[in-house]
């Protein structure tokens, strides 16, 4: 299974950076790949949550994908693994996004790893044109600016 991984160092701790990623309202602002996302469960988020996600990829339109929260540790780590997704998503059921929190001095590191399954031949070969690399540049994106909403004193 292919896997991207990032990872930002962010000058606050934590707790502050764990609720900023997770506030489902909070998320379109940062995540480049995310337009809205709607629980199907109800609040809060924790182990066993349904949500659905808008998204979207360069060069590709919009498509949605639902997901189940399979580890959500305050303030370390969280898990969402795909379960369902639409006919023109890049990627398969079964791919899972992980965050990772970690203290390094003052500053919380994150960690952000996307282990995917490209969805079909054409994606399979887009991946390899650069699909990937894209993929890779906007989570890289999303996570500055990120850092840059938490460093500026924002908070859910």
């Amino acid at each position: 299974m292919p896997r991207i991984e990032e990872q930002i160092d962010i000058a606050a701790i934590p707790a502050d950076v764990f609720r900023l990623c997770h506030s489902v309202d909070s998320r379109p602002e940062w995540d480049e790949q995310v337009i809205h996302i709607e629980l199907l469960s109800p609040p809060p988020i924790r182990s066993g949550t349904l949500l659905r996600v808008d998204a979207r990829q360069a060069g590709r339109s919009v498509f949605s994908w639902d997901g189940e929260v399979i580890t959500y540790q305050f303030p370390r780590s969280s898990q969402v693994r795909v379960i369902d997704v639409a006919s023109s998503s890049p990627f398969a059921p079964g791919s899972q996004i992980s965050w990772q929190f970690s203290s390094v001095g003052s500053s919380t590191r994150l960690t952000w790893v996307w282990d995917y399954q490209a969805q079909g031949i054409l994606a399979r070969i887009f991946d390899t044109l650069g699909g990937r690399a894209s993929t890779q540049r906007a989570i890289r994106n999303s996570l500055n600016k990120l850092k840059a909403m938490v460093e500026s004193g924002r908070r859910t």
